[in-house]
């Protein structure tokens, strides 16, 4: 099921329709190629995923929603970062790029591997992020919901790697702010466009309970057809998420068409 339609000035319109028939195409076919792609469920969670809301990944899967292409802007610009330092760090024999992991709960492919200049024998966990500047001045700070839950992702990564024989020193995000050396950036008091903060240890069994949870939760949902609770109030972002376009499946969700009025 999942993503079937692209919504754009013809209005909602087959994927496949869209790359193969389109007479009037809104941009170019490598471009929408790269926005259509897509994790295809095949009953195993990703770290991302189970980090998402379930109700959120639930519907994803089980319903045909739909993108409007242009709303994805930000997405290619963190796909191809992804995608150019890849390239490099493939070419520097003493990294380990893009290297997939799993464990009987989920899988998942983290960004970067690097041995630690600062310990010698140890290596840094690296991860890309492609944020907005409201974004990271949230994570500066240790104690908000975002600086928490997005450590989660890298704790979980650590978790799979190290018995892999990479003992990990340190956890980065290494950040690109996509409305760096603006006034946006400015009014958050940031004066990096490229910082890289570190993210903290968690316990273990914290992050493995988290993980094991929530792919429960989905599964049990997928398994009995039954919509999961309302997502969290943080993970709604105190509410903003469930309108328009920040929520891709809003339309499926009560809650969703409440706030944005579509019953």
């Amino acid at each position: 099921m999942p993503l079937k339609y692209f919504t754009c000035q013809r209005g909602k319109v087959l994927i496949s329709e869209c790359l193969n028939n389109c007479p009037d195409r809104c941009m170019s076919l490598p471009k929408l190629y790269s926005i259509s792609d897509q994790r295809i469920w095949n009953g195993k969670a990703s770290t991302t995923m189970l980090m998402n809301p379930t109700r959120m990944e639930y519907l994803k899967i089980t319903r045909d929603y739909s993108v409007n292409p242009k709303q994805r802007a930000y997405a290619i610009f963190g796909t191809y970062q992804h995608h150019r330092l890849d390239i490099v760090a493939k070419k520097l024999k003493e990294l380990e790029s893009e290297k997939k992991l799993e464990n009987e709960t989920n899988s998942g492919i983290l960004d970067l591997l690097e041995p630690d200049e600062k310990n010698i024998g140890k290596w840094k966990l690296v991860d890309y992020k492609f944020w907005g500047a409201y974004a990271v001045k949230k994570m500066y700070d240790k104690t908000t919901y975002e600086y928490n839950h997005n450590s989660l992702q890298l704790n979980d990564y650590r978790i799979k790697v190290e018995p892999l024989g990479f003992p990990i020193s340190r956890m980065l995000w290494e950040i690109t702010i996509r409305d760096g050396n603006t006034k946006t950036m400015n009014e958050y008091e940031l004066d990096d466009p490229m910082p890289t903060i570190e993210c903290e240890r968690m316990d273990d069994d914290s992050v493995i309970d988290y993980f094991y949870q929530k792919n429960e939760l989905l599964l049990n949902a997928l398994k009995t057809n039954t919509l999961p609770p309302l997502c969290d109030f943080e993970e709604r972002w105190n509410g903003r998420r469930c309108k328009g376009s920040l929520c891709e499946i809003h339309e499926f969700c009560p809650e969703g068409r409440k706030i944005n009025r579509l019953d």
